[in-house]
């Protein structure tokens, strides 16, 4: 998949760049990258559009100068590599790419990325990682719903979960998830391209849903009946003004609230059946 960054630089500190993230991850934006006076944000390239540039001219002024980057699949894993560096989840396991070092943390979870997406450095995979080691993993059945680099379904073949199903839309990310469960040495993780359609009814413990607002809402009814009595949602990928409105939904389609968490606006909601 291609994607398209916009690289916006500001004249001087810019103090509302949450608005900003906010307004572009409505209309698609998946990640991004804060820098002192630029904001970089990523977009697939079929969901890129000059409402993109409008909506930065309206929030930011018309001075803001914003350059349009297009990458090629293939660039893009040679783009990250030069910005990646090791992430502690916690005191226990570390994100790390194949060219850095172990230190020797219990859970070692070793990703070479193909996308900006589930690197670990994203405040909402990070939000997922530390709260998988706060659940019971061990023999639980397992869906990673856009699964990324892998990253979320390779801490759950560390943590002993019995069978972990990892579906994304994107080919190259499926590539790449198989890459990492390599490089990981993970020969139990199954890995499908495609969408919710792919998922099984009452099969999971646990399901995983790393994406944006819209797509959860939208596929809010197929996790719930793909949970097991008694199993989690675990999702992220929005902000924490959108709790109200995927809480609203999630109780439609049977799901209780169990517990949230917070990383610099983004948010992390865990709900039971």
């Amino acid at each position: 998949m291609n994607y398209i960054e916009l690289s916006i630089k500001f004249e001087s500190s810019f103090l509302h760049k949450d608005v900003l993230i906010f307004n572009l991850a409505e209309i698609g934006f998946e990640s991004f990258q804060e820098l002192e006076n630029e904001l970089k944000a990523f977009v697939p390239e079929d969901l890129y559009n000059q409402n993109s540039i409008n909506t930065i001219k309206i929030l930011c002024g018309s001075s803001t100068k914003t350059d349009v980057i297009f990458h090629e699949s293939k660039n893009w894993n040679k783009e990250w590599e030069s910005n990646f560096s090791p992430i502690e989840v916690n005191d226990k396991c570390i994100i790390r790419t194949s060219f850095h070092e172990n230190k020797n943390y219990q859970f070692d979870v070793v990703i070479n990325p193909a996308m900006t997406f589930g690197t670990g450095h994203h405040e909402t995979t990070l939000l997922m990682a530390q709260a998988l080691f706060k659940e019971t993993i061990t023999k639980a059945n397992v869906l990673d719903m856009g699964t990324g680099t892998g990253v979320l379904a390779i801490i759950c073949s560390k943590l002993n979960a019995k069978n972990i199903l990892a579906i994304d839309i994107d080919p190259i990310a499926v590539q790449n998830t198989n890459d990492n469960l390599l490089l990981n040495r993970i020969d139990d993780v199954k890995v499908k391209e495609g969408d919710s359609s792919l998922i099984e009814l009452n099969e999971y413990d646990f399901v995983l849903a790393n994406i944006n607002k819209n797509i959860l809402l939208a596929d809010l009814s197929t996790y719930s009946n793909s949970l097991r009595k008694g199993g989690k949602l675990m999702m992220s990928g929005f902000f924490n003004i959108d709790n109200e409105e995927i809480l609203s939904e999630a109780s439609k389609n049977g799901l209780n609230f169990v517990e949230s968490k917070e990383l610099n606006k983004w948010s992390l909601l865990i709900l039971s059946k």
